[in-house]
């Protein structure tokens, strides 16, 4: 008894191990995702395109009664690594780069940024194709949380 025991027990841990892994990438949450302490309220979406290796969004504000997790978002639909740049524009000095992650060709990934008064920044996203300078394609997302998203 005690073994079947210890084996459901471990089954149980094993799944709810590999549930967040299906998570991981997946885009910031849609603007109808906006209950619950942890949900997120997008910020912005948008189709990055552009064909001289650097596309650049408009800048978004965040909120701050929405939380001080900001999750970028990138969706690569070209056949080599890009680097997405996240930015917050309303500092001293005009514009200061805070984060940044690679995207594998045709992949996509996300990453979370926090400071205690990142909620009430203004942001932008710079997506560069720095391998060839060639072309950058596919969607971008910015949403804010009011607790670390990947850590519910």
């Amino acid at each position: 008894m005690k073994k079947l025991l210890s084996l459901t027990l471990a089954l149980m841990m094993t799944a709810a191990l590999a549930i967040p892994a299906f998570a991981t990438g997946t885009p910031p949450a849609a603007p109808s995702e906006t209950t619950g302490t942890s949900s997120g309220i997008s910020i912005f979406t948008d189709t990055a395109i552009s064909t001289n290796g650097t596309w650049t969004s408009p800048e978004y504000s965040a909120t701050s009664s929405n939380g001080n997790y900001i999750r970028y978002w990138h969706q690569n639909d070209t056949n080599e690594k890009v680097k997405v740049y996240l930015y917050r524009t309303d500092t001293k000095y005009n514009t200061n780069y805070v984060s940044m992650m690679t995207v594998n060709a045709n992949d996509q990934s996300s990453k979370v940024f926090y400071t205690r008064t990142a909620g009430s920044g203004t942001y932008k996203i710079t997506i560069e194709a720095y391998e060839s300078g060639g072309d950058v394609n596919g969607d971008a997302a910015l949403a804010q949380y009011t607790s670390h998203p990947d850590l519910k």
